[in-house]
């Protein structure tokens, strides 16, 4: 299983909020309305016990630290709610999913990182989105991409490097296994503003949660494994490991989860896709 870091609906929502005019926004003066909070749970932490749903959480305008560059002001825009500053703007969805992102030009995109420690970045990160409802257990991992941009004269001199911003993403997880469609990429400047963030994390059924725990201990057992992975394909046969999958925050159907055994496909013409089979070893073709 690949880590995909999922940035969606970024081609079909226009964000731009396009004007001017920089100044820090008081998130505590924001209206308490997020447009909607279907994917959280606010009946109390489930925590992370194998038996219990995987508690969702869903995006709190009243707690964003988005760069808005202004008070930002509600647009309804039918199936979201997008939130415009003078920088930029946040759209939230019905189910608690959110992206936010800088108007071309916005200056808080030139800022550098919140610390150059990756450390103490990565973890003022994390508790940015435990103060939205994440529960820290489901957090499994976790990493940083970083940017360069550099230059240099035409006439074959000097060129230069220089490190550009770090987005911090989460992998979330239960019992070491992956949560893959769910996703919490930020990037926060010096002062304390995210620059870009995309937030989806639903809850997860119980059902599925323990199917998902007990189809990994089953295959931890090297002969159950040799016998499943007899039931699979032959471009199927390479190390794979058990995840869950979800509906994606842009799919337009009734939600899904599933737990599923994942290998990345034997292609010999170069990398193949990653392909799903259900407990019976049978193809999983769902399109998340």
């Amino acid at each position: 299983m690949r880590f995909r870091l999922f940035v969606p609906f970024a081609s079909s929502v226009a964000l731009c909020a396009c004007s001017s005019a920089s100044a820090r926004t008081d998130s505590s003066s924001l209206s308490a309305s997020s447009g909607g909070s279907g994917g959280g749970s606010d009946s109390g932490s489930t925590g992370c016990a194998a038996m219990s749903p995987l508690a969702g959480a869903s995006y709190d305008i009243t707690k964003s630290r988005f760069a808005f560059g202004s008070k930002p002001s509600p647009q309804n825009a039918g199936t979201f709610v997008r939130w415009v500053g003078s920088d930029g703007a946040v759209a939230i969805w019905a189910n608690g999913s959110e992206m936010g992102e800088m108007n071309a030009n916005a200056p808080e995109s030139n800022l550098p990182d919140w610390s150059t420690d990756s450390a103490k970045l990565t973890a003022h990160i994390q508790e940015y989105w435990e103060s939205m409802g994440v529960e820290s257990c489901q957090i499994m991992s976790m990493g940083i991409d970083g940017s360069v941009s550099g230059g240099g004269s035409t006439d074959g001199g000097g060129s230069f490097q220089m490190a550009g911003p770090s987005t911090v993403t989460f992998q979330r997880g239960i019992d070491g296994i992956p949560v893959v469609e769910s996703l919490a990429p930020a990037r926060f400047e010096v002062d304390d503003q995210s620059t870009f963030e995309a937030f989806y994390w639903p809850e997860i059924p119980a059902q599925v949660v323990s199917a998902a725990i007990a189809f990994k201990n089953q295959l931890a057992n090297p002969q159950a494994l040799a016998a499943y992975k007899a039931k699979l394909p032959a471009d199927a046969q390479g190390q794979g490991s058990v995840v869950i999958h979800h509906s994606s925050q842009s799919s337009m159907g009734p939600f899904q989860a599933a737990a599923t055994y994942e290998v990345l496909q034997n292609n010999p013409l170069g990398e193949g896709a990653d392909l799903d089979f259900d407990p019976d070893g049978n193809a999983v073709t769902t399109t998340w």
